[in-house]
């Protein structure tokens, strides 16, 4: 159960293409929300300053997570997620009657209570992914296998609200009491 407290902070993008989960530990750093509001102005003759018209709003969270292998198999699954993690910035081609189809990485997101909830992450997708290795990281020394045991992922995500948000909505999966 992925929301189950023994399992500790939820921390996860679902893969919508195909319904797949990539599961980090939250080793998270820097975490910011933008929300960002846009007005459109108009002028109109007879009036010395434009009026303005709410056009739309975007909302963009950023976070650097840490990814830190102690043993040559959390080295593995590291790699295969940042893998995983990097594919969610390209698309999946389908090859039929119309031609070669792109078929878009859109994600769900969660990091525990935060950013969505149980049936109910954030829909949006990767807007940037940002690698880099720690200056005091150390690498693996095995033939085949020489990459550093410390890599810095700062993600942009671009949320795609399912609905139209309004006053009233909980944009927020904390519930209070």
């Amino acid at each position: 159960n992925i929301g189950d407290e023994k399992e500790g902070m939820p921390f996860y993008f679902k893969d919508m293409r195909d319904k797949t989960y990539i599961f980090f530990r939250a080793f998270i750093e820097g975490l910011t929300e933008n929300i960002s509001p846009s007005y459109a102005s108009h002028n109109y003759v007879g009036r010395s300053e434009p009026v303005y018209v709410y056009e739309r709003g975007e909302r963009e969270i950023s976070f650097t997570l840490k990814l830190v292998a102690q043993t040559k198999s959390e080295l593995n699954k590291i790699y295969e997620k940042m893998n995983r993690l990097t594919s969610l910035c390209y698309p999946e081609y389908f090859d039929d009657d119309y031609g070669n189809r792109m078929k878009p990485p859109l994600t769900k997101f969660r990091y525990g209570e935060l950013f969505g909830k149980t049936n109910r992450e954030l829909m949006g997708y990767i807007k940037s992914i940002s690698y880099s290795i720690e200056q005091s990281s150390t690498y693996e020394t095995e033939v085949g296998k020489r990459v550093p045991r410390h890599i810095s992922a700062t993600i942009g995500y671009q949320v795609i609200h399912d609905r139209p948000p309004r006053l009233g909505d909980s944009f927020y999966g904390y519930i209070g009491e």
